[in-house]
C-alpha cells in the first residue's frame, strides 16, 4: 500500500513528459499520531495523515506537481492512499495555466475563509489549517498577472461535495444520517472569477462563484403508503448558489490588517413531481475581520472576529423527527456553502499566539474559540520541539467548555471531544 502511493505520482510523471531531463525535487513527512480523550483516557480513533508527499517535475516553462497522502486509521489498521493534486503548471510571459486536480486558495484572512468555496471541506480535518482540510478537485485555472492588478479564471466541470463524518461515534460534529441517494441535476459546470488590486499598502479582491452547495440539503418529500400516520422518502440534493466575495490586507505600524466577506444568495432548481418540493430560497452573508501583531520578547498575536447571518428564508422544509412540513426561515435554514466555522456559532471570537525559544527549536502557541452568542469557547494549546534537524515531536492539548442553559449549542456535544495529541514528524 504505502508503495502504490509513491509510484503513483512518478507514473503521472512518465505519461506526461518525454524526457526525464528536466529538474525533480520532492519533499515529505511521515507523522504517526495518536489522539487520547479527556474524560476517560479513551483513543479517539479518526483518519490522519500518516505519510505526505509531494513531488515536482519542471522542465522550460511547464511545471508537474502532485501531492498525494497515506491515510490511516489506528483501529483495523486502515490504510487509504489520496492522491490530493495531481495536475499541471505553465508558465506564460504574461501569467500562469492551471489543470488537473487542484486545491485552490483565495481570500486574505488566515483559514476561516468565506469567499474561498472553490474546493469543498473535509471534515474530518476541520480543525487543520488553510488547504489541510480541503479536498482537491479536477479544474482547470488561468490567471493574468499585470503591474498592478491581476485575474484569475477556474472552472470546474463536475460538482463536488463536502466529505462527512457520517456515523462516527468519536467525532461529535456530524450528520444525523447519510443519505442513500441524492438527487441528480444535469447540468454540474461551476465557474468562478477573483479581480485583485495590488495598491501601495494594500491589496484588495473581488470575487465571484457560480457553483452548487458542497453540504446537501433536504429537496423533496415523497408520501408513501400509511395508515395512521404519513410517512415520506427524502430526497436529498444540492442548492444553487451564486457568491459574490470581497477581501482585502494592509498594514500600518508594524499591524497587519485582514478581512474578509462572502454575499450568498441559493435556490432550490430541482422541477420534480414530490408529493412537497422544498423550494427554498435564501440570502445570507458569512464576514472575517483579522488583527495581527507582534508584542515585545517576539510574542505573534493573531485574533480573527467570524460572523454568520442570514438575511431571509422563504420556502418549505419538514421536520425529519415528526414528519411535520415547517415553514424555512432565517432560524432553521442551514448554509450549504462557506467555512465550516459558520456551522459552529454565528459570531465567534479567535485569538491565538505564539513564541519560539531555543533558535526555534522550540515553539509554544496557545489558541481560543469564544462563541459570542452561546458563551461557549475551546481552549488549545501546542507545544512543538525539534529533536534534530528533520525530527520534531507535538503535544496538543484541547479543551471544549460547552453552555448546558443552552440546548442547541454545538459545544455541548463537543465537550466529550475534549482530547491530548501526541504526533511525531519526520521530514524528508
Amino acid at each position: 500500500m504505502i508503495k502504490t502511493i509513491f509510484r503513483l505520482p512518478l507514473f503521472f510523471l512518465i505519461l506526461s513528459v518525454n524526457s526525464l531531463s528536466g529538474q525533480i525535487s520532492y519533499s515529505g513527512k511521515i507523522t504517526p499520531s495518536t489522539m487520547i480523550r479527556l474524560s476517560d483516557q479513551s483513543e479517539i480513533s479518526l483518519p490522519f495523515r500518516l505519510i505526505e508527499y509531494q513531488l515536482r517535475y519542471s522542465r522550460g516553462g511547464i511545471d508537474l506537481i502532485t501531492n498525494t497522502a497515506l491515510e490511516a486509521r489506528w483501529v483495523n489498521s486502515e490504510l487509504t492512499p489520496d492522491v490530493r493534486e495531481a495536475y499541471l503548471m505553465w508558465f506564460p510571459s504574461w501569467g500562469e495555466v492551471r489543470f488537473g486536480k487542484q486545491i485552490h486558495a483565495w481570500g486574505s484572512v488566515d483559514g476561516n475563509n468565506p469567499t474561498d468555496n472553490l474546493n469543498p471541506y473535509d471534515y474530518y480535518f476541520m480543525f487543520l489549517p488553510g488547504t489541510d482540510r480541503k479536498i482537491g478537485v479536477l479544474s482547470a485555472s488561468v490567471k493574468y498577472y499585470s503591474d498592478w492588478w491581476n485575474l484569475e479564471a477556474v472552472v470546474i466541470p463536475e460538482h463536488h461535495s463536502n466529505r462527512m463524518t457520517f456515523g462516527e461515534k468519536d467525532f461529535p460534529i456530524k450528520p444525523p444520517f447519510e443519505p442513500e441517494e441524492y438527487v441528480e441535476i444535469g447540468q454540474q459546470l461551476e465557474f468562478g472569477a477573483r479581480w485583485q488590486i495590488n495598491l501601495d499598502n494594500a491589496d484588495i479582491s473581488i470575487s465571484t462563484l457560480e457553483a452548487r452547495d458542497r453540504s446537501f440539503s433536504l429537496f423533496g418529500m415523497t408520501e408513501l403508503d400509511w395508515e395512521i400516520i404519513p410517512v415520506y422518502d427524502p430526497h436529498f440534493g444540492y442548492r444553487k448558489t451564486r457568491m459574490l466575495g470581497l477581501d482585502g490586507v494592509t498594514f500600518f505600524r508594524g499591524i497587519t490588517f485582514r478581512g474578509e466577506t462572502a454575499f450568498f444568495k441559493t435556490w432550490n432548481d430541482l422541477n420534480a413531481n414530490y408529493t412537497h418540493v422544498m423550494d427554498a430560497e435564501a440570502e445570507y452573508i458569512q464576514y472575517v475581520v483579522q488583527v495581527e501583531f507582534t508584542l515585545p520578547s517576539d510574542i505573534s498575536v493573531s485574533t480573527q472576529f467570524i460572523g454568520n447571518e442570514v438575511f431571509w428564508a422563504n420556502g418549505t422544509t419538514i421536520n425529519l423527527t415528526t414528519n411535520i412540513p415547517l415553514e424555512l426561515d432565517e432560524d432553521n435554514f442551514s448554509p450549504g456553502m462557506g467555512t465550516p466555522f459558520a456551522m459552529l456559532a454565528d459570531q465567534g471570537l479567535m485569538f491565538a499566539l505564539s513564541r519560539s525559544f531555543m533558535d526555534d527549536d522550540l515553539e509554544l502557541s496557545g489558541s481560543t474559540f469564544y462563541n459570542l452568542e452561546m458563551n461557549s469557547y475551546f481552549l488549545g494549546g501546542i507545544i512543538e520541539y525539534s529533536l534534530v534537524k528533520t525530527w520534531k515531536v507535538q503535544f496538543g492539548l484541547t479543551q471544549f467548555f460547552g453552555n448546558e442553559d443552552e440546548l442547541e449549542d454545538s459545544f455541548n456535544d463537543l465537550e466529550d471531544f475534549s482530547h491530548v495529541q501526541v504526533s511525531l514528524e519526520y521530514n524528508f
